[in-house]
C-alpha cells in the first residue's frame, strides 16, 4: 500500500488517479508531515511518496524521523524545483531517489515503476552533487550550534542585532558574539556573504536549513514579526462600520 504526503489538492487528485489506473490505490493522503505522522500510526504503509516543502517541515525530515520505527519503508522525495540542498536531505533521509517537476505524473512513471520494486533511482552524477553539497554547505552549517544557526539565519534575512535579540529574547551582546562565531567557522566576511552563502546553498529556505534531525528554522513570517509585531496585525481585514 502506498501513502501521500502531499498538501496540494490539484496534486492529490492527480496522484490518486494516476495510482489508481495503474493498479496502485492510495491507502491515504495527509498534507502535512504531523498528518503523516498520525496517518502511518494507524494505517502503516510499504510506500511513501513525500513533497519536500510541507507546511510545518521538509519531506526529507519527515523521512529521517520515521524510519528507524519503520526500517523496510521505502520512499521517493519529489519536489517542484530539484536543488542539491533537496537532493541531500532526500538522500541521507534514506529516500530511493528525488524527482522533479509538476507538470505531468506520466513521466514520471518510469521512476515510480523502479523505486516501487526497491531500486534506488541514484546515478553516479546525483550522488556527486550530495556529496559536493554536504562538503561544501551541509556538514558546515550542522556543525554550527543550534543558537549559531539561529542568529546566522535571521541575520541573513536581514535582522538586525536588536531585532535578533528581541526575538531569541536575549542580549544584544549574546546575539554579537554567536555570531561572530558563526561567520568564523563558516569563513564567512560579514552578513552580506553569509546571506550569498546561504543563497547559493539553498539553505534560506528554513526546510533545508533545518537539515534532518535539528530544531527547525522559524518561517519568514516569524521573521517579520521579529521586525515589525505591528506588522502581523495590519494585515487583518478591518472590521465594517458601524450602522
Amino acid at each position: 500500500m502506498i501513502g501521500l504526503v502531499d498538501p496540494d489538492p490539484l496534486h492529490q487528485m492527480a496522484w490518486r488517479s494516476w495510482f489508481a489506473a495503474r493498479g496502485f490505490p492510495l491507502a491515504w493522503i495527509a498534507p502535512t508531515a504531523a498528518d503523516a505522522r498520525r496517518a502511518l500510526h494507524g494505517h502503516p504503509v510499504a510506500f511513501l511518496l513525500i513533497r519536500f516543502d510541507l507546511p510545518d517541515e521538509s519531506g526529507a525530515r519527515l523521512l529521517h524521523s520515521i524510519r528507524p520505527s519503520l526500517p523496510d519503508l521505502r520512499a521517493l522525495i519529489f519536489a517542484p524545483i530539484p536543488h542539491p540542498a533537496v537532493e541531500a536531505l532526500a538522500y541521507r533521509a534514506g529516500a530511493l531517489g528525488c524527482l522533479g517537476g509538476e507538470s505531468s505524473c506520466d513521466p514520471l512513471f518510469p521512476a515510480l515503476s523502479h523505486a516501487l520494486e526497491g531500486r534506488p533511482l541514484w546515478t553516479p552524477e546525483a550522488i556527486d552533487r550530495v556529496e559536493s553539497w554536504w562538503r561544501i554547505w551541509g556538514a558546515p552549517w550542522a556543525a554550527l550550534s543550534p543558537r549559531q544557526r539561529q542568529i546566522a539565519w535571521a541575520a541573513a534575512h536581514g535582522l538586525s542585532d536588536k531585532e535578533i535579540a528581541r526575538w531569541l529574547r536575549c542580549s544584544k551582546e549574546t546575539v554579537r558574539t554567536h555570531l561572530r562565531r558563526a561567520l568564523e567557522r563558516l569563513g564567512r566576511a560579514d552578513r552580506v556573504d553569509l546571506a550569498r552563502w546561504l543563497v547559493r546553498g539553498g539553505l534560506r529556505d528554513p526546510r533545508c536549513a533545518a537539515l534532518l534531525d535539528l530544531e527547525p528554522m522559524p518561517d519568514e513570517h516569524t521573521l517579520l514579526e521579529a521586525i515589525d509585531p505591528d506588522w502581523i496585525g495590519s494585515l487583518a481585514i478591518p472590521s465594517p462600520p458601524a450602522g
